[in-house]
Parts: structure tokens; C-alpha cells; sequence
């Protein structure tokens, strides 16, 4: 990264950042995985670009694809706002949210001020469903963090330019509404505040936790007693079945566990019929939301292990450095070696098989797996 280029990944974040209030607004105990990504590193390398209006930086056409629409649609629209008057831009704006005894902060992309009215733009880079500014908290926050930094706005053009999706979002807000805009973002930072640090101690109670589309996102999400909860509602009614109270979260009882177990092969065999639905329709050409159908790759088998040796010595590679990175199953080979065995000998001949393979210390085993039935 030259001189030239502006660093946003040596940036923090806000306990609860404009941008993770919807999730908290959803379930007061929601809270964020820790790292990265590969769609949100895409996002931070467009960011500084838009920044710096120079896509020099920037990977592959697709990158440079989403910079190009998010310039064109932000020229258009701040030409038809702004309409030649004089006018103030400001970039990559941190903007302090004061509310009622708590607080938040988080930079916005570009604020443009035309007199007593103004433009707060923020950038998405990608697939998901954005909400529209009048119900998007991130859009609240900054909003109000506008309002008390520049004491003349009156009147506050909140866009969102989402190019993958081909929108533009746009919201008015008005300073009158500044009032009502403090106390809703108030109660969703103070629930936070009271619900996320119980999970240090153990978990927040059932009541305190709501089960949202968003919960996939969650750093809870694999013990969180609500979502527990949820299966076991649903079960409950496909099974017909009273389930134990008790900590369903991490259960002791065998009961309890008996229970949770059918429970969990019911949701587990649901889930995976859902999944495969979802992707065909998406392999078909339907759109979601917030999912996007992504590659995993094909596995490749080789059928004709001979030719396979043969076309690999051509290209340098010995017969026995090929033996050397294959993975040949152990079983299938004893099996073959039992079918060479006398009528009623093949299990002998198999165990005498592996036997001699334990002797040579060329086999590992793996820990033994369980299930129950």
C-alpha cells in the first residue's frame, strides 16, 4: 500500500458500532464473530479507493466494476442535490453519536453539506439486502452523530449505494426527529449493555435472547439456550413429544439428553433437505435476500490407478513417490485380501492381514466414533 492509499483495517470499532445495532436491535445478547473475511477485506480495498477516487489499488475487474458504479451513482445523485450550489464534501467522517447516558461512534463514507441541508452516504460493496435508511439503525446512528457535530443541518438525505444490487436507498430525516432517534438508539445500546456481558459469566437468560435470521452471525450461535429452545419447539411438535425442562443449553440429565438427541436428528435432517432446496432454487436462478450461491469446487477421482501411474512417470514422478502421497483405504484392502481366502476363511485371512500390517507399524487408527439408536 503506497503513501497515497488510506489503511481503514488499522481502524476500531465501537463496543456497539453503527453497523452491528441491527443485530443487537434483533437480540440484545447478539455478538459479532472476531476476524475477517474475504467479502469484507473486497469491502475495504473498494472503500479506499472510493476515498482516494483512484481504483489503482483495487484486485480484479469485479472490484474495480463495483468502484466504477458507486462513482456514477453518487455523481448523478449529488449532481441533481446539489444542483451548482456552493456545498462542503467531507470524506471518511468519524462521527460521535451522543444518547442518554451511553454513546457510539463509527465513520461515515461522505457527508455533503448544501446550507441548511445535507447528504450522508454510506457504501455497500455487497450482496446482502440492505434496509432503507428510515429503518436501518447504522443510518440512525449516523444521523444523529451528523446532527449533533454540525448544529446548522437541518435536514439530513441519507443514501445508501448498493451497486451489486443495482440500488440506491435514499431516507430523509428531519432534526425535529432528533429526540425520538436518541431514545430508540438509547434502549438498543443499554439492552446490549446489560445482556452481552452475561455470556462471560455464563449465559443471559431465556427471556433476554431472541432468535433472528441473523443469528448466523453470531459468535453465540453454537450454545445460545434460545435458539436451543427453538429446535426444541419445533421438535416438539414434528415429534409429538413433551420435552424435560431444564438447561437445554448444557444439559446433564439423560432424559433431558435422550430427548435432545431425537431433537437434534429431527432439526439436523430438516436442515439438510432445506439446504438442498436452497441451493437448487439459487443453482436455478433465483435470488435470496442475503445468500449468494458460491462455488466449493468438485472433488476429482482417479477411476484406472494404472494409467494414473504410467501418465505420472511420464511427467517425472516415480511409481513410488505416487505411493508415497496416496491415502489407500486400509479396509478395502484387507476386504480384497479376505476374497482370496478359501470358502469360510476370508475374515481370518483379513484379521491376519491387518494383523501383519500392526507388526510392521505401517497403520495408524483413528479414536473410535459412537452414535446411538
Amino acid at each position: 500500500m503506497d503513501n497515497n492509499t488510506p489503511d481503514h483495517t488499522s481502524r476500531g470499532h465501537a463496543e456497539f458500532s453503527p453497523s452491528s445495532l441491527k443485530y443487537v436491535a434483533g437480540c440484545a445478547g447478539y455478538q459479532g464473530r472476531e476476524g475477517t473475511s474475504e467479502a469484507a477485506e473486497k469491502g475495504t480495498r473498494i472503500h479506499e479507493a472510493l476515498e482516494v477516487r483512484n481504483p489503482s489499488a483495487l484486485h480484479d475487474e469485479e472490484e474495480v466494476g463495483i468502484y466504477e458504479a458507486i462513482v456514477d451513482e453518487e455523481t448523478a445523485f449529488l449532481e441533481a442535490f446539489v444542483k451548482g450550489a456552493e456545498h462542503e464534501e467531507l470524506n471518511e467522517i468519524q462521527l460521535d453519536v451522543e444518547l442518554d447516558g451511553v454513546s457510539t461512534w463509527g465513520t461515515c463514507d461522505r457527508l455533503i453539506i448544501v446550507g441548511e441541508k445535507a447528504v450522508l452516504a454510506d457504501y455497500k460493496t455487497g450482496i446482502s439486502k440492505i434496509d432503507a435508511p428510515r429503518n436501518n439503525w447504522q443510518a440512525r446512528a449516523y444521523t444523529v452523530g451528523a446532527f449533533q457535530a454540525y448544529p446548522d443541518i437541518q435536514e439530513i438525505t441519507f443514501v445508501f449505494y448498493v451497486p451489486v444490487r443495482n440500488e440506491t436507498l435514499t431516507g430523509v430525516f428531519k432534526r425535529e426527529e432528533l429526540p425520538e432517534l436518541i431514545e430508540t438508539l438509547t434502549k438498543v445500546i443499554k439492552d446490549g449493555e446489560s445482556v452481552r456481558p452475561k455470556w462471560k459469566e455464563g449465559q443471559p437468560e431465556l427471556a433476554e435472547l431472541n432468535p433472528t435470521v441473523d443469528c448466523r452471525f453470531c459468535a453465540h450461535e453454537d450454545h445460545c439456550p434460545a435458539l436451543g429452545g427453538l429446535a426444541v419447539e419445533v421438535a416438539s411438535r414434528v415429534a409429538d413429544s413433551k420435552i424435560p425442562k431444564g438447561d437445554i443449553a448444557d444439559p446433564d440429565d439423560p432424559e433431558t439428553l435422550e430427548h435432545l438427541w431425537v431433537v437434534a436428528k429431527i432439526v439436523t435432517n430438516w436442515a439438510t433437505r432445506i439446504k438442498a432446496k436452497a441451493i437448487a432454487k439459487a443453482k436455478a436462478g433465483e435470488e435470496f435476500p442475503t445468500l449468494r450461491l458460491r462455488s466449493m469446487g468438485a472433488s476429482r477421482k482417479c477411476v484406472d490407478n494404472t494409467k494414473l501411474a504410467a501418465i505420472v512417470e511420464d511427467f517425472g514422478v516415480s511409481v513410488e513417490e505416487l505411493l508415497e502421497l496416496a491415502n489407500i483405504p486400509v479396509k478395502k484392502v484387507a476386504d480384497a485380501v479376505g476374497d482370496t481366502a478359501e470358502k469360510g476363511g476370508k475374515r481370518k485371512k483379513s484379521n491376519n492381514f491387518l494383523d501383519a500390517l500392526e507388526t510392521a507399524s505401517i497403520i495408524e487408527s483413528s479414536e473410535t466414533r459412537y452414535t446411538l439408536s
